[in-house]
């Protein structure tokens, strides 16, 4: 059996920038929201448990986790929100290989898209679209995203089959 932990959201959105960062790459806020969403979808896909505790809202422009967006809503929109090399996370002191192995998988595959490609794929996909059922697309919605809806979805994207819940 794993010894899955989890993990603050500030805490892993620091790792997701310096790992984009290594990678050459730019990051806004609106990409971090939906790599930090892609992260904790597939960790719940593969070792069966979200890996942070927060909700995502359902905003306009996609999933968002708030205390992400209020820790990072001063700061600058372009890579202004890269850490410092004293501050790069090492996620060796929180998590298990097999989870770091998934976050840095999740990142490989999502963080060379563009931010827009990730505002739409997440606009595609069934639990941003039920969290916003009768909001129309412009519309202020802060419901949260279901995170079994998230684990059946994605379960069934990638095996065919959904899962029970969390």
């Amino acid at each position: 059996m794993l010894n899955l932990q989890r993990m603050d959201s500030i805490i892993l959105s620091k790792y997701i920038l310096g790992y984009i960062n290594e990678m050459g790459l730019e990051v806004n806020h609106l990409k971090l929201q939906k790599l930090i969403y892609y992260v904790d979808a597939w960790h719940m896909v593969f070792l069966k448990e979200p890996l942070i505790d927060e909700d995502f809202e359902a905003w306009m422009h996609g999933p968002v986790v708030r205390n992400v967006w209020n820790y990072y809503k001063e700061k600058s929109i372009l890579n202004a929100v890269i850490p410092s090399s004293e501050e790069t996370i090492s996620l060796e002191n929180y998590l298990s290989e097999e989870q770091i192995q998934v976050i840095n998988d999740v990142l490989d595959e999502y963080g060379n898209k563009t931010p827009y490609y990730l505002e739409c794929l997440t606009h595609e996909e069934k639990p941003w679209l039920t969290a916003r059922i009768g909001y129309a697309p412009s519309d202020r919605c802060e419901e949260r995203i279901s995170k079994n809806i998230m684990k059946e979805y994605y379960t069934e994207k990638l095996y065919g089959e959904t899962e029970t819940e969390i």
